[in-house]
C-alpha cells in the first residue's frame, strides 16, 4: 500500500469523523469518499488541534494540566492513544481533516487526472487572526468592556444524563436528539460572562493560541493566553490592532 503524502490521495470511508479547520463541530462522514491531501500535521499533546479529540469530561482537565505545566492525566493519554491508533497525526483537506489511522491511500480519481493545471490565485493578505501568532504584540484601539463564553456545567451534567438513555442510536442520531432535546430544556453550552475593562493603548503579547473548531461556533475560552488572561478571538478582534508581528 503507498503511502499518506501531500498532494496525494485519501479514502475517507464513511463514518469517519470529520473535523473542521475552522468554526463548526465534528461529524462523521454521511458517504465514502476520495480527497487530495492538502496538508499533514500532528496532533499530540504539544499541537493545537489535540484537545478537540477530548470528550467535554477530559478538556478542562488537559487545559489544567497544560496551562499548569503538570502531567497530563493518564487516562487521557490512553483515550487518545486508542483513538488515534498511536498515529498522532492528521490529514486536511478543503477545510476539514481527520486522523491519519482512520483513512486509506487512494488512487486519484479518473477527472483529477485529465483535469487542466489550475492557475493558483493571487496570494492574499493575511487576515487579522492569521497575524495573531505567538509571540506577536496587540494594542487596544479604545476603552471597552470584554466579554467571553465558558462552559456551561449544567449543560455537561444534563447531556451524560439524557446521553444514557440513547445508547440505541447511532452516534449521529444521538447527537441530534441530545441537542434538540437540550434546546427544548433551555439549556445551552456557553454562558456569556463578563471579563472587566481595558483601556486604549494597553498592550498585550500572545503566549499560546488553540483553535476555536468545537462548541458549535460558539466563542471558546482559551483560545488566546496573552500576559495578563485568556479569551477567545471574537472578544479581542474588535478593539485591538497589530503593534509587532507577520504583516503579509
Amino acid at each position: 500500500m503507498s503511502e499518506i503524502q501531500v498532494d496525494g490521495y485519501i479514502r475517507v470511508p464513511k463514518g469517519t469523523m470529520i473535523y473542521p479547520t475552522g468554526d463548526g463541530v465534528e461529524a462523521p462522514a454521511t458517504r465514502d469518499q476520495v480527497v487530495k491531501v492538502a496538508d499533514i500535521f500532528d496532533v499530540d499533546v504539544k499541537s493545537d488541534n489535540f484537545y478537540l479529540l477530548l470528550p467535554d469530561e477530559m478538556r478542562l482537565r488537559y487545559f489544567e494540566a497544560s496551562g499548569g505545566k503538570r502531567p497530563i492525566d493518564q487516562d487521557i493519554l490512553e483515550f487518545t492513544d486508542r483513538l488515534t491508533k498511536g498515529d498522532y497525526r492528521a490529514v486536511a483537506w478543503s477545510g476539514k481533516w481527520a486522523l491519519i489511522a482512520d483513512v486509506q491511500p487512494a488512487e486519484a480519481p479518473a477527472n483529477a487526472k485529465t483535469a487542466r493545471k489550475v492557475v493558483k490565485p493571487e496570494k492574499k493578505p493575511l487576515t487579522k487572526q492569521q497575524q495573531m501568532v505567538i509571540g506577536s504584540v496587540w494594542r487596544f484601539i479604545q476603552d471597552t468592556e470584554l466579554r467571553y463564553k465558558v462552559r456551561n456545567p449544567t449543560y455537561a451534567v444534563m447531556r451524560d444524563d439524557l446521553d444514557r438513555g440513547l445508547h440505541e442510536l447511532s452516534q449521529h442520531a444521538r447527537a441530534q436528539a441530545l441537542d434538540t432535546k437540550l434546546s427544548e430544556l433551555g439549556i445551552i453550552d456557553h454562558i456569556d460572562e463578563p471579563w472587566g475593562p481595558v483601556t486604549a493603548g494597553e498592550t498585550f503579547s500572545v503566549r499560546g493560541k488553540l483553535t476555536s473548531g468545537f462548541g458549535g461556533g460558539q466563542d471558546v475560552p482559551m483560545l488566546f493566553r496573552g500576559e495578563k488572561f485568556t479569551l477567545p478571538y471574537a472578544s479581542l478582534e474588535p478593539f485591538v490592532e497589530l503593534v509587532n508581528g507577520p504583516s503579509s
